[in-house]
């Protein structure tokens, strides 16, 4: 399995900072298919944490004021979203076959992918 291409969607707003945010990042393998993960920032986690312990300040009668966060979605943590930081970190989950469990596969693009290519 050898990486085609990498694309990173980072936060839509102007001010984005590669530091402290977070990105979409989706990558497509020779064979077609595409994965995603969503890469973010210490400084990131840090951010949602605080604004967890924000709302439930605001609703103290309801919710315990105690910072923390959940991720459903594969998340991978890295020190900055430079384009060669996420590209070496896509490399080295490839070269170390964990690639796989970081990702998840995005089957229906990868199918309609798939059909452009056989067009």
């Amino acid at each position: 399995m050898f990486v085609k291409r990498v694309w990173i969607e980072e936060e839509s707003y102007a001010d984005s900072d590669p530091v402290t945010d977070s990105a979409d990042v989706l990558v497509e393998m020779d064979d077609g298919r595409l994965w995603q993960a969503h890469f973010v920032t210490p400084l990131y986690l840090q951010r949602e944490m605080e604004v967890s312990l924000s709302v439930a300040r605001d609703y103290h009668r309801a919710l315990a004021p105690t910072p923390f966060l959940t991720m459903e979605t594969p998340h991978i943590i890295v020190e900055d979203l430079d384009q060669d930081t996420i590209e070496d970190v896509v490399d080295n989950l490839v070269v170390l076959g964990i690639f796989e469990s970081a990702f998840s596969i995005c089957a229906a693009d990868s199918e309609l992918l798939l059909q452009q290519v056989e067009v």
